[in-house]
């Protein structure tokens, strides 16, 4: 759980999001890829997920490529 990890705010107590179909083995409703589960832990943080940094040879590459899954912060 993210709350009270730090940062400005917290997540959501007790909230499901999304849904797994009858076996559990996929998403049925609403899918979080591991990029958005970052976002959006940067994002608890605040830190812009869609910060730039540069890596070997001057490269630029996001922290994040994924979207921060704003319906589970409180």
């Amino acid at each position: 759980m993210l709350y009270g990890a730090g940062g400005r705010r917290g997540v959501k107590r007790g909230f499901v999001y999304g849904a797994s179909d009858k076996t559990g083995s996929h998403p049925a409703e609403n899918p979080v890829r591991p990029d958005d589960l970052a976002a959006t832990i940067y994002y608890l943080l605040g830190i812009d997920p869609h910060t730039e940094v540069y890596g070997v040879g001057n490269r630029p590459l996001l922290i994040a490529e994924g979207k921060p899954v704003l319906e589970v912060i409180a």
